[in-house]
């Protein structure tokens, strides 16, 4: 009997991990931060700012990619 409440407590703690785990990658939100890189990355040249200001305010420096 014993072993039986053992199991089924490890079963059990189990399965909330696991519902645990599968809820936090489904709500998961990525950092602000890599939001603002993104679309730093992907900023097309406008007339206030050219690409190296954008890329200098938001990395701090010159990215060497093109």
């Amino acid at each position: 009997m014993n072993k039986l409440i053992t199991i089924a407590i490890a079963a059990a703690t189990f399965t909330l991990g696991m519902t645990v785990a599968f809820y936090m990658v489904l709500h998961f939100e990525p950092c602000k931060v890599y939001e603002i890189q993104s679309r730093a990355l992907n900023y097309t040249n406008k007339d206030c700012y050219t690409k190296t200001d954008v890329e200098l305010i938001v990395f701090g420096k010159v990215l060497d990619n093109e």
